[in-house]
């Protein structure tokens, strides 16, 4: 299902119109995908924000529309920017296929295991797409909207991201 089809599924479900009638301040700022390697089809979920509540409401787009309990946003400071799908132009389709091409020329070697696709507004609407390869690594790709033109890339390896213990540090207990 594309990004479009699935807002519209969503927007027209039972449960985001009772949602919106109690909730009119949310508006939409991401829509997420995570997919194996392969995988054609995407189960989309769509984060509508409340400015006033500082509140994070989102809708998975399945079979059926199922909505997760609000919680907290996941930001830096301020306020999360509103999606404007109306200016997306690059397809979710085009953009992976840019980001397998970088892969092939900058990062050869790498195996994609698992995308993760995330639509947002960083100033202007960007993908910001994150791919984890077969030996742990994170490959970031932010890509324009619009004109589907990379804007950034870097990798890390899982393993880095964490404290790493030393040879004599104790190993961590359950509580």
């Amino acid at each position: 299902m594309n990004i479009k089809d699935a807002l519209k599924k969503v927007e027209a479900s039972r449960a985001f119109k009772q949602f919106r009638k109690e909730h009119k301040d949310y508006y939409l700022v991401h829509c997420f995908a995570m997919v194996a390697e392969g995988e054609k089809d995407y189960k989309w979920e769509l984060g509508y924000y409340s400015e006033k509540r500082d509140k994070l409401v989102v809708f998975e787009a399945g079979q059926e529309i199922t909505m997760r309990p609000e919680e907290d946003a996941f930001k830096k400071e301020g306020t999360i920017k509103k999606l404007e799908l109306g200016k997306v132009k690059a397809s979710v389709a085009k953009v992976l296929k840019a980001c397998d091409e970088l892969v092939q020329k900058k990062y050869p070697g790498k195996s994609i295991t698992k995308r993760i696709i995330i639509l947002q507004n960083l100033e202007t609407q960007v993908y910001n797409i994150t791919l984890v390869t077969l030996s742990f690594d994170i490959l970031n790709i932010r890509v324009d909207a619009v004109s589907g033109k990379i804007l950034s890339d870097n990798i890390q390896n899982i393993m880095s991201l964490g404290k790493r213990l030393g040879a004599n540090d104790p190993l961590p207990t359950g509580s």
